[in-house]
């Protein structure tokens, strides 16, 4: 009896745990499952994420394609527009450059002309005829200037480094000799013209004599066109530069004019540039010469600048190497 009572209850027992661990495997059977069923769903949503991220791609890419056709049309159109530009630009540069050459030799011949005819090697002129004579070289002169301009700025858009011809300079023979040039002009307006340069030995520059000169006429032709009567003009070579690095000397020419108001200051040294007040003071003038000073200094290795204030003058200074880079 103890031993079937014993036989049951074992039965018991064993019956509880199989029972036990059939639930357990059952819990852990569904735990899988419902882990495995929240991955399928997971994947799924990134399938259709990535989907739709990959219609968007593929969207873009075609804008993109769209856009990158559309551009490089536009960039042949103006490819196209700046070989047209460049060529009209050439037309115009010989164009300018033939009709300068042809204006040059009549010029020539008036200014001649007007020169005996001042002078009296044509006979006396009345007073009343040398005005007119006056009058009229002063013109022939300003065209002659502006048909130099013209030519030297192709000389200078050309870039062509033949045009420049060094050799050692003596920059103050060469400022007195433009002065001299000028004296006459500055002593009609009763204005103070002056070189100040360094006492002892002053080094010469290796630079293209014709082009420094051209410069300082320029400068100074400005100076004297926009320095009221009675006023002071100066041209000073320094010496200060010499014992730095790059030695160089520094140039400047100082005006007691009519100055440059400070929206004008950006642009001084842009082709065909003319400030307000230098056209009230002098309508004619081709505004290139400040464009070709500059160009001349900077192919020499220099630099040029300016310190100006309205109606307290202008002083333009430029330096120029010792020795070519």
């Amino acid at each position: 009896m103890e031993v079937i009572l014993g036989l049951s209850q074992m039965s018991t027992s064993a019956f509880l745990l199989v029972s036990g661990f059939f639930g357990l495997l059952g819990f852990m059977v569904g735990v899988i499952f419902h882990n495995r069923q929240s991955r399928v769903s997971t994947l799924i949503k990134e399938a259709k994420m990535r989907a739709v991220q990959v219609k968007e791609l593929e969207k873009n890419n075609a804008e993109l394609e769209k856009a990158t056709s559309a551009l490089s049309a536009k960039e042949f159109e103006l490819t196209n527009a700046n070989r047209r530009l460049r060529e009209l630009e050439n037309a115009k540069s010989k164009f300018v450059s033939v009709t300068a050459h042809q204006l040059r030799t009549p010029l020539a011949g008036l200014k001649w002309t007007f020169n005996l005819l001042q002078t009296g090697q044509l006979g006396p002129i009345s007073t009343e005829q040398k005005e007119f004579v006056d009058k009229g070289l002063l013109s022939v002169q300003k065209m002659i200037k502006i048909v130099n301009d013209l030519l030297n700025v192709n000389l200078v858009e050309e870039g062509d480094p033949s045009i420049f011809h060094f050799e050692s300079v003596d920059l103050k023979t060469l400022a007195e000799e433009v002065k001299a040039e000028f004296f006459s002009q500055a002593k009609s307006k009763n204005i103070s013209l002056s070189i100040q340069t360094p006492t002892g030995f002053l080094p010469p520059v290796v630079a293209d004599r014709g082009k420094i000169k051209m410069v300082l006429e320029n400068l100074l032709d400005n100076a004297i066109k926009y320095t009221p009567a009675d006023g002071q003009i100066s041209v000073v070579i320094d010496d200060k530069k010499l014992n730095t690095a790059g030695a160089s000397l520094e140039i400047s020419v100082r005006d007691s004019g009519i100055g440059i108001v400070e929206a004008d200051k950006p642009k001084i040294f842009q082709k065909f540039f003319r400030s307000s007040q230098a056209v009230s003071v002098e309508p004619d003038g081709s505004g290139l010469g400040l464009f070709i000073v500059r160009d001349i200094i900077e192919r020499h290795g220099g630099s040029i600048w300016f310190d100006s204030e309205p109606g307290q003058g202008t002083s333009f200074f430029f330096t120029l190497p010792l020795r070519r880079k």
